[in-house]
């Protein structure tokens, strides 16, 4: 009787507890679901089951519930409300009892096991919990987790506490939390009530984050029952995670208008803007729309549930218990930002994490053999290049000095003009605009860090063939062609000589040839034939076009000469295909190409404009001198581009390629075809080009010899994994013949590292110490700064010698020689090739040049002098003697025709590299031709800007300015534009147009470059278009891969 009466007395005091079951009984688990809770060994819970739908379509389900749980009640609702709004029936009167201490709300798609009541409401009694939550487990793996509950963090946002799929071994069984599985909450009815139940307008998967927050703010406790099992089916479709883009967005700032009051509110907007709009950027930039309405809509969204929204909040307020500056439950977590506005955290944070994933494969890589090579080879560059990387890049050839002011590359490119040959409108390189803009962004010298960049070709080149070779093999494979590539004595020869062009080719054609291979999709660069190598990623067409054509207008953006190796490289995988008989791909690598060049073009559509009304295509390479037969088949074949391979073995590097025929099979003798197809083609292009046989101008030799390498080193690669590889059948002639291919292969490389070895203890690649500047600074005036104010404006130089040694980009003027004109020294906006077309003043100046040669003028100086020339310097060294090896002696007829000038004055014993002649007759190049006696009056000039001048007048009369085009000019005063008289009209100038003014009065004058704008706005918003649909494109076939 005393145990009957005791254990009465317990059951007593037990709290009572009220299950309320939302299922859809269309749900093919209900029963299990229902058995689940019939089964629980904890005995005072009732049971309430709420259905969705009035009509019944499974007449069973009363009947199961009624035998499983006879005292249960059930409720069809008239429409497929959401769940917190079912869930907050137990609010309404007819339902509400007193007696009950807690209900415990569950979702159709969770089991309980027998135990899971109990623990649960055993822990809420003994922790006083408001809430407690169950351990979720995977239904089809119950070893799994599947849901531990989650935190906030700073933003609001649910940090998951495990990963799904992740082994259950207690790791997670912490008591305290911030919100408890979605599946399963168990809360106290007292509280519930209190708070008026959960928030109607926030669903899925947000519902239980929001009604904990709120129980949190109030002083309730949130705990696991880490002993309280539950498993659980997986519902959650494709569908369902776009619908989590839109609703967590605005969920999230829902909840942080509820939990923050006074000043904490409006950080908490404020903030919620900058997450906003990072997330619209966000979203547009990966391509995810639903992310970017969900953030788009948040404000509003709220907005039009503001009255239920000061009703939550009133409430809250009432029962505010939570200090602002102790919130123990808002944990800090890492990425609480990323998490806010790109919806989630980057994948893992732990060991797993893809960042040090990476680190560590990075890591192992550098401990092989290809590792330790990049390591020396590294380390032997910047040995090479210490002077380079210290001290900056010699002032020769190409590598001219950086405007005062690095931006004014980003303005020529934007007026479409530069003062180049008296003044030019004419599309130049788009790369040069973008390193305006870098080099007035980043900290430093200028001139420095241009220097490091172009010396970073070189391992950008080298970095290029290692990813182009990583698919073919192991780590040896990627350090032979790595050392291949980079014993090529090209690179070295361009810096030596002041050349881009090639520099340019060599870092990003390797980049290119994987692209193209990749796109080509055959094995080991795609799964055509075989699997996919490693570093491989399969994309679709459209995305492989997208990412090619991007990289292709890169290098165009550089240098338009990047599309002839560019070709190079796809007629040799095209052709190589043909030759080995396995055609699969083709028709994939022709679709990317032809989707690259367009989108290419596209990028380029100013340039494509030029070249569709008028311009030569050959206008865009510049003038190099290329005597016929200069290098002859030993040249060609030992890739001779300049003294630096005097003593070289570059041609034992051709040994180690031919390794890919002789010893490679199937996969590999498929790519050694395609790689010497490659090699083949280079070579022919060079010798084409030796012969003399090349239409238009003939680019350097350096660039036609860069897609040579980048097969050398491609071939070499092969080579290496097929001696590895396809040589390890264990019987005595192929042992033997691995040997010896190793020996011969071993000897051949070592041989061609030996002049880069050599060549890299003068620590600047042999490049002259001595620029042609330091000689020039004697005579030349310095350029005036902008805002300083100058008589005339700056005075030009006419330059003539060998095209490549010139400080400019020079035009043809006879048999192997150029001419440039520039406003004083040149500078790197001097150095982009031009067509001469109807330029005026280059035209006069040459052919003032051309009567002096034939005898028919003594008075050169009055010709060029209506031009601004005040010097004519002949150029016969890349440097002054002696810190010059490459001389180019003009015919003596020039010297002695300038000499005969009355008018030209020589400078002696300067340098016998240049013969510098001054212009006694030299008139400014802005200046007021005098009413009276039609004297030449030079005004004050000052440079405001790119396209701005500021013109003083000192007297009265026509004012004429010496810049071409003349009519792209325009003069202002006092706001307004002032007529101009065209060439001959009274008050004018006799051969040029001109404005009258008066003296002492100020006016300015301005480039007219709105058709420039024009273009180079839509050529903007095209990049940022086609940068957006490649992304998006990326993205979409990562998460279908996935």
């Amino acid at each position: 009787m005393e145990k009957n009466e005791k254990e009465n007395q317990s059951s007593a005091l037990e709290p009572m507890v009220k299950a309320v079951l939302v299922a859809d009984e269309r749900t093919p688990w209900l029963e299990e679901v229902i058995d689940g809770l019939a089964a629980q060994d904890y005995k005072k819970i009732e049971f309430l089951l709420v259905l969705k739908g009035k009509e019944k379509t499974n007449s069973d389900v009363e009947d199961l519930v009624k035998k499983a749980i006879p005292a249960s009640k059930i409720i069809r609702t008239g429409n497929t409300a959401s769940y917190p709004l079912l869930a907050n029936l137990v609010l309404r009167n007819e339902l509400t009892e007193s007696r009950e201490n807690f209900f415990l709300f569950l979702k159709d798609d969770l089991i309980l096991d027998a135990t899971c009541v109990r623990r649960m409401t055993e822990l809420a009694v003994e922790s006083n919990a408001g809430i407690v939550g169950p351990k979720v487990l995977d239904r089809e793996n119950p070893s799994l987790l599947e849901d531990m509950g989650s935190m906030l963090d700073n933003f609001y946002s649910p940090v998951e506490r495990s990963e799904k799929g992740e082994n259950d071994q207690g790791q997670y069984d912490k008591k305290e939390i911030s919100a408890v599985p979605e599946s399963a909450m168990l809360i106290r009815a007292d509280l519930f009530r209190a708070i008026e139940g959960y928030d109607t307008e926030i669903n899925s998967p947000d519902n239980n984050v929001e009604i904990c927050l709120r129980s949190y703010l109030v002083g309730a406790k949130i705990v696991l029952a880490s002993n309280s099992v539950a498993t659980r089916f997986k519902t959650q479709s494709q569908v369902a995670k776009k619908s989590i883009d839109v609703l967590r967005p605005r969920h999230r700032l829902r909840m942080t208008l509820v939990g923050n009051f006074g000043v904490s509110l409006f950080r908490s907007v404020f903030e919620s803007i900058l997450i906003m709009t990072s997330g619209v950027l966000y979203g547009l930039v990966t391509g995810r729309f639903f992310l970017t309405w969900g953030h788009l809509s948040s404000f509003w969204w709220n907005l039009k549930r503001l009255k239920s929204l000061n009703s939550i909040r009133d409430r809250v307020r009432k029962n505010y218990a939570i200090s602002t500056s102790n919130r123990g439950s808002l944990e800090p977590q890492q990425h609480s930002l990323r998490r806010a506005v790109a919806g989630q955290a980057p994948s893992g944070t732990g060991p797993d994490a893809l960042t040090r994933i990476r680190f560590h494969q990075l890591w192992a890589a550098l401990l092989g053999p290809g590792g330790i090579a990049l390591l020396v080879a590294g380390v032997i560059l910047g040995f090479g290049s210490r002077h380079l990387l210290s001290e900056g890049l010699p002032i020769i050839g190409r590598f001219q000095l950086l405007p005062a002011d690095p931006l004014d590359l980003f303005r020529s490119w934007w007026y479409g003009w530069r003062s180049t040959a008296t003044g030019m409108e004419t599309v130049g390189p788009d790369g040069f605009s973008a390193l305006g803009v870098f080099l007035a962004i980043l900290p430093g010298n200028d001139q420095l860090l241009w220097s490091w960049m172009v010396i970073a070709a070189i391992p950008i080149g080298a970095i290029g063939i290692w990813r182009l070779v990583r698919p073919i093999g192991g780590g040896r494979s990627r350090a032979v062609a790595f050392i291949v590539y980079l014993s090529i004595p090209l690179p070295y020869d361009a810096l030596r000589e002041g050349r881009l062009t090639p520099l340019t080719v060599y870092a990003l054609l390797p980049w290119l040839a994987k692209r193209m291979a990749v796109s080509q999709g055959v094995s080991p660069y795609g799964s055509i034939r075989g699997k996919p190598g490693p570093g491989v990623k399969e994309r679709t067409q459209l995305t492989n076009g997208l990412l090619t054509g991007l990289l292709l207008a890169l290098g165009i953006a550089l240098d338009p000469v990047f599309l002839i190796p560019s070709v190079t490289i796809f007629a040799g995988l095209f052709i190589g295909s043909l030759l080995s008989g396995a055609t699969d791909g083709v028709n994939r690598l022709l679709k990317s190409s032809c989707l690259a060049m367009g989108v290419a073009s596209l990028l380029h559509f100013p340039l494509i404009v030029d070249l569709l009304t008028g311009r030569s295509a050959s206008s865009l390479i510049g003038f190099e001198f290329w005597r016929k037969g200069k290098l002859g088949p030993s040249g060609i074949f030992n890739l001779d581009t300049g003294s630096f391979t005097n003593s070289s073995f570059t041609w034992a590097i051709v040994i180690v390629a031919v390794f890919a025929l002789l010893v490679g099979t199937k996969r590999h003798l498929f790519l050694g075809i395609r790689s010497w197809s490659i090699i083949i083609i280079g070579f022919f292009a060079v010798w084409i080009a030796d012969q003399g046989w090349w239409p238009g101008r003939t680019p350097e030799e350096e660039t036609l010899f860069v897609p040579v390498a980048v097969g050398l080193a491609w071939a070499a690669a092969i080579s290496t994994a097929g001696i590895g590889s396809d040589l390890t059948n264990p019987t005595p002639k192929k042992l033997y013949l691995r040997k010896i291919s190793i020996g011969v292969a071993a000897l051949a490389l070592g041989v061609s590292v030996l002049p880069v070895l050599s060549g890299s203890l003068d620590g600047s690649w042999g490049a002259p110490r001595k620029e042609l500047s330091s000689v020039l600074s004697f005579v030349v005036d310095a350029s005036p700064a902008k805002g300083e104010v100058s008589r005339g404006g700056e005075n030009r130089i006419v330059w003539i010698g060998e095209p490549s040694i010139l400080p400019a980009t020079a035009s043809i003027f006879t048999e192997d020689v150029g001419l440039a004109i520039t406003d004083g020294q040149p500078d790197i906006t001097d150095q982009w090739p031009y067509q001469l077309g109807d330029n005026k003043g280059a035209l006069e100046i040459r052919k003032g040049i051309a009567k002096a040669i034939s005898g028919d003028t003594n008075r050169l100086g009055e010709i060029l002098g209506k031009w601004g020339v005040k010097h004519l310097i002949l150029v016969e060294g890349i440097a002054p003697v002696p810190y010059q090896e490459r001389r180019f002696y003009l015919p003596t007829f020039y010297e002695a025709a300038f000499t005969r000038q009355l008018d030209l004055a020589r400078t002696e014993g300067l340098n016998s590299a240049v013969t510098i002649f001054e212009n006694t007759a030299h008139e400014a190049v802005h200046a007021v031709v005098r009413d009276g006696n039609r004297k030449v009056v030079p005004a004050e000039v000052t440079k405001i800007s790119w396209d701005d001048y500021l013109i003083v007048s000192n007297a009265d009369g026509a004012f004429r300015w010496m810049l071409e085009p003349v009519g792209s000019w325009k003069l202002y005063g006092n706001g307004n534009e002032t007529p101009v008289l065209r060439a001959g009209d009274e008050g004018g100038v006799p051969t040029r147009r001109s404005v009258r003014v008066a003296s002492e009065t100020t006016s300015l004058l301005q480039l007219d470059a709105t058709a420039s704008k024009a273009r180079h706005r839509l050529q903007i918003a095209l990049l940022i278009i086609i940068l957006l649909v490649t992304n998006w494109s990326r993205l979409r076939t990562s998460e279908s891969g996935q």
